[in-house]
């Protein structure tokens, strides 16, 4: 190949992506995701699993080595790359959700070859309920909170649903402030929707804890992105996790 040719290709690379999602956008939501699975950018979309935050991923790995969990339940699947990880780390089967149609079409083709991930379409509330009736409180959950997007902000009902229904659980939540890191990106979607400590539904987490991670985001890789994890009483009093920073106990 011409040497020009890959920094060319490099150059137009991005408007071409561009394009792409225009005509995309056009199509049919089943067609547009099947026609996603011939682009190989998609399998590691957002840089990787867990926005390609390589001291997030170890938060996970600790977490799983430290807890014996019997689930993984994830809302919002997206491209499905988070969901592969949870797969491989845990070692358990794994249920996911995703409400855009495009997304769950390709995630539910690509994850079909892993038969203990199952990709359901609909309301991450909805699915959340009909988890906790299928799987039965007296289960160890890990639980991988994703769904906010848009308009819709599912997530304080989620905790609540999940504070009601299961004793032994812990929850990561996405794009959530790290108080004190800036460096730490988080949604913010307007009077009441910023995903920040005070957004938590305290009533519904009573002896629940939270922490952060311990790690600073000028160490983090990929896009940054602040977490929280949240354990249910019982677990948070007989795991210890080095990756994270106790913050308090609700």
């Amino acid at each position: 190949m011409h040497p020009v040719l890959p920094k060319a290709y490099r150059c137009v690379r991005p408007v071409l992506e561009r394009a792409y999602e225009v005509v995309a956008e056009l199509l049919p939501s089943e067609v547009a995701g099947r026609i996603d699975l011939t682009r190989p950018s998609y399998r590691a979309s957002w840089g990787g699993p867990l926005n390609g935050q390589q001291n997030r991923c170890q938060i996970v790995r600790d977490l799983a080595k430290a807890i014996d969990f019997d689930r993984v339940i994830e809302t919002g699947t997206y491209r499905g790359t988070s969901t592969e990880f949870f797969s491989a780390v845990f070692g358990v089967p794994v249920a996911t959700v995703e409400a855009n149609t495009r997304y769950f079409v390709y995630s539910k083709r690509r994850l079909a070859v892993q038969p203990d991930v199952t990709v359901e379409l609909g309301d991450s509330r909805a699915f959340l309920r009909r988890c906790a009736d299928a799987a039965g409180g007296d289960k160890t959950v890990f639980i991988y909170l994703d769904a906010h997007w848009e308009e819709d902000l599912p997530l304080a009902e989620e905790l609540r649903i999940i504070g009601a229904s299961w004793a032994q659980a812990v929850v990561m939540i996405d794009d959530f402030q790290v108080p004190g890191d800036v460096g730490f990106g988080y949604d913010d979607y307007g009077a009441g929707g910023a995903l920040v400590e005070r957004y938590l539904p305290e009533a519904s987490l009573k002896g629940w804890s939270l922490y952060y991670p311990a790690g600073a985001s000028d160490r983090e890789t990929g896009k940054k992105r602040g977490s929280c994890v949240l354990m249910s009483p019982v677990i948070a009093g007989n795991a210890h996790i080095p990756t994270l920073r106790s913050a308090r106990v609700f």
